[in-house]
Protein backbone atom coordinates (compact mmCIF):
# COMPACT_ATOMS: atom_id res chain seq x y z
CA UNK A 1 0.00 0.00 0.00
CA UNK A 2 1.59 3.51 -0.47
CA UNK A 3 1.31 6.37 2.02
CA UNK A 4 -1.67 8.36 0.51
CA UNK A 5 -4.09 5.38 1.34
CA UNK A 6 -2.87 5.06 4.49
CA UNK A 7 -3.58 9.27 5.15
CA UNK A 8 -7.17 9.21 4.96
CA UNK A 9 -7.26 6.00 7.38
CA UNK A 10 -5.87 7.80 9.89
CA UNK A 11 -7.51 10.83 9.80
CA UNK A 12 -10.45 8.67 10.30
CA UNK A 13 -9.12 7.18 13.05
CA UNK A 14 -7.53 10.17 14.65
CA UNK A 15 -11.41 11.60 14.28
CA UNK A 16 -12.60 8.36 16.35
CA UNK A 17 -9.68 8.87 18.96
CA UNK A 18 -10.94 12.88 19.29
CA UNK A 19 -14.27 11.76 19.91
CA UNK A 20 -14.13 8.88 22.52
CA UNK A 21 -11.28 11.16 24.00
CA UNK A 22 -14.47 13.69 23.89
CA UNK A 23 -17.07 11.13 25.41
CA UNK A 24 -14.56 10.34 28.40
CA UNK A 25 -13.92 13.89 28.90
CA UNK A 26 -17.35 14.55 29.14
CA UNK A 27 -18.23 11.33 31.75
CA UNK A 28 -15.26 12.64 33.75
CA UNK A 29 -17.73 15.59 34.16
CA UNK A 30 -20.58 13.53 35.16
CA UNK A 31 -18.35 11.49 37.56
CA UNK A 32 -17.07 14.94 38.99
CA UNK A 33 -20.89 16.23 39.27
CA UNK A 34 -21.59 12.50 40.99
CA UNK A 35 -18.54 13.42 43.49
CA UNK A 36 -19.72 16.79 44.21
CA UNK A 37 -23.30 15.38 44.97
CA UNK A 38 -21.69 12.52 47.18
CA UNK A 39 -20.58 15.16 49.11
CA UNK A 40 -22.74 17.66 49.02
CA UNK A 41 -25.14 14.94 50.87
CA UNK A 42 -22.26 13.93 53.18
CA UNK A 43 -22.46 17.60 54.18
CA UNK A 44 -25.34 17.90 54.70
CA UNK A 45 -26.28 14.70 57.14
CA UNK A 46 -23.50 15.39 59.14
CA UNK A 47 -25.09 19.04 59.57
CA UNK A 48 -28.23 17.81 60.40
CA UNK A 49 -26.47 15.48 62.82
CA UNK A 50 -24.93 18.67 64.08
CA UNK A 51 -27.69 20.83 64.53
CA UNK A 52 -30.38 18.08 65.44
CA UNK A 53 -27.94 16.96 68.47
CA UNK A 54 -29.02 19.56 70.83
CA UNK A 55 -32.14 18.93 70.55
CA UNK A 56 -32.17 15.23 71.46
CA UNK A 57 -32.83 13.95 68.05
CA UNK A 58 -30.67 11.42 66.23
CA UNK A 59 -30.88 9.05 63.67
CA UNK A 60 -28.73 5.79 63.53
CA UNK A 61 -29.17 5.86 59.58
CA UNK A 62 -27.27 8.95 59.29
CA UNK A 63 -23.45 7.95 59.59
CA UNK A 64 -23.83 4.43 57.47
CA UNK A 65 -25.30 6.71 54.81
CA UNK A 66 -22.61 9.37 55.40
CA UNK A 67 -20.02 6.41 54.89
CA UNK A 68 -21.75 4.57 51.65
CA UNK A 69 -21.79 8.82 50.02
CA UNK A 70 -17.87 8.79 50.67
CA UNK A 71 -16.62 5.58 49.42
CA UNK A 72 -18.69 6.58 46.50
CA UNK A 73 -17.27 9.97 45.98
CA UNK A 74 -13.98 8.25 46.04
CA UNK A 75 -14.71 5.74 43.49
CA UNK A 76 -16.52 8.11 41.41
CA UNK A 77 -13.59 10.49 42.00
CA UNK A 78 -10.96 8.20 40.46
CA UNK A 79 -11.80 8.24 36.96
CA UNK A 80 -12.89 12.16 36.78
CA UNK A 81 -9.56 12.93 38.53
CA UNK A 82 -7.62 11.00 36.03
CA UNK A 83 -9.40 11.78 33.00
CA UNK A 84 -9.78 15.69 33.46
CA UNK A 85 -6.01 15.18 34.60
CA UNK A 86 -6.45 16.31 37.89
CA UNK A 87 -4.24 13.79 39.37
CA UNK A 88 -0.90 14.89 41.28
CA UNK A 89 2.17 14.77 38.52
CA UNK A 90 5.93 15.58 39.14
CA UNK A 91 5.90 17.54 35.73
CA UNK A 92 8.44 19.61 36.95
CA UNK A 93 10.56 17.05 36.61
CA UNK A 94 9.86 15.49 33.36
CA UNK A 95 10.04 18.58 32.36
CA UNK A 96 13.86 19.04 33.34
CA UNK A 97 14.35 15.38 31.44
CA UNK A 98 12.85 17.49 28.06
CA UNK A 99 11.06 16.01 25.80
CA UNK A 100 11.50 12.44 26.35
CA UNK A 101 10.48 13.40 29.97
CA UNK A 102 7.54 14.10 28.77
CA UNK A 103 6.77 11.28 26.62
CA UNK A 104 8.11 8.90 29.75
CA UNK A 105 6.13 9.98 32.38
CA UNK A 106 2.75 10.04 29.91
CA UNK A 107 3.85 6.42 28.85
CA UNK A 108 4.59 5.46 32.43
CA UNK A 109 0.99 6.57 33.75
CA UNK A 110 -1.07 5.38 31.38
CA UNK A 111 0.50 1.89 31.54
CA UNK A 112 0.21 1.97 35.10
CA UNK A 113 -3.08 3.03 35.32
CA UNK A 114 -3.69 0.19 32.27
CA UNK A 115 -2.24 -2.35 34.61
CA UNK A 116 -4.33 -1.25 37.83
CA UNK A 117 -7.74 -0.91 36.19
CA UNK A 118 -7.45 -4.35 34.38
CA UNK A 119 -6.18 -5.91 37.63
CA UNK A 120 -9.03 -4.13 39.81
CA UNK A 121 -11.81 -4.81 36.51
CA UNK A 122 -10.22 -8.89 37.02
CA UNK A 123 -10.79 -9.04 40.64
CA UNK A 124 -14.31 -8.13 40.43
CA UNK A 125 -15.78 -11.61 40.49
CA UNK A 126 -13.70 -12.27 43.57
CA UNK A 127 -15.48 -8.61 45.24
CA UNK A 128 -18.44 -9.69 44.41
CA UNK A 129 -18.42 -12.81 45.76
CA UNK A 130 -17.31 -11.73 49.29
CA UNK A 131 -19.44 -8.54 48.83
CA UNK A 132 -22.23 -10.12 50.59
CA UNK A 133 -25.05 -8.77 52.68
CA UNK A 134 -26.10 -5.13 53.33
CA UNK A 135 -24.26 -2.09 54.99
CA UNK A 136 -25.70 -1.98 58.16
CA UNK A 137 -27.50 0.60 59.41
CA UNK A 138 -27.75 2.25 55.37
CA UNK A 139 -31.77 2.11 55.64
CA UNK A 140 -33.30 2.36 52.32
CA UNK A 141 -36.69 3.62 52.44
CA UNK A 142 -38.75 0.15 52.31
CA UNK A 143 -36.54 -0.56 55.43
CA UNK A 144 -34.14 -2.79 53.60
CA UNK A 145 -30.95 -2.20 54.33
CA UNK A 146 -28.45 -1.02 50.87
CA UNK A 147 -26.61 -4.26 49.60
CA UNK A 148 -23.11 -4.10 50.09
CA UNK A 149 -22.29 -4.89 46.76
CA UNK A 150 -23.52 -1.49 45.68
CA UNK A 151 -20.39 0.08 47.01
CA UNK A 152 -18.59 -1.38 44.64
CA UNK A 153 -20.42 -0.44 40.86
CA UNK A 154 -18.74 3.36 41.14
CA UNK A 155 -15.20 1.61 41.50
CA UNK A 156 -15.39 -1.00 38.52
CA UNK A 157 -17.13 1.67 36.51
CA UNK A 158 -14.25 4.09 37.15
CA UNK A 159 -11.65 0.98 36.41
CA UNK A 160 -13.29 0.58 33.27
CA UNK A 161 -13.37 4.05 32.42
CA UNK A 162 -9.82 4.90 33.06
CA UNK A 163 -8.78 1.84 31.34
CA UNK A 164 -10.26 3.13 27.98
CA UNK A 165 -9.15 6.98 28.70
CA UNK A 166 -5.34 5.41 29.00
CA UNK A 167 -5.66 3.18 26.33
CA UNK A 168 -7.22 6.65 24.06
CA UNK A 169 -4.66 8.35 25.03
CA UNK A 170 -1.30 5.96 24.06
CA UNK A 171 -3.08 5.57 21.07
CA UNK A 172 -2.99 8.95 20.31
CA UNK A 173 0.36 8.58 21.22
CA UNK A 174 1.08 6.11 18.66
CA UNK A 175 -0.39 9.19 16.06
CA UNK A 176 1.53 11.61 17.30
CA UNK A 177 -1.66 13.31 18.83
CA UNK A 178 -0.48 15.83 21.78
CA UNK A 179 -1.76 15.06 25.20
CA UNK A 180 -4.26 17.33 26.29
CA UNK A 181 -3.36 19.82 29.18
CA UNK A 182 -6.13 19.72 31.93
CA UNK A 183 -7.10 23.53 31.63
CA UNK A 184 -8.42 23.00 28.10
CA UNK A 185 -11.81 22.38 28.17
CA UNK A 186 -13.40 19.90 25.29
CA UNK A 187 -16.55 21.75 24.02
CA UNK A 188 -17.21 19.72 20.71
Amino acid sequence: MSPHNDMPNERAFGRALHRIDGLTWRLGGVFLWLSNICLLVMLGLTATTIIARPFGWSATWIWPWTMVFFVWLSFFGFFAIFVRQMDVRIEFLAHLLGKWGMIGTRLIANLCAIALCVTLCALMPQVIASARGYVEGAILPGFDEIPRISLYVPLFASAALIAVSALVDLAKMIMGIPERAPEIHMED
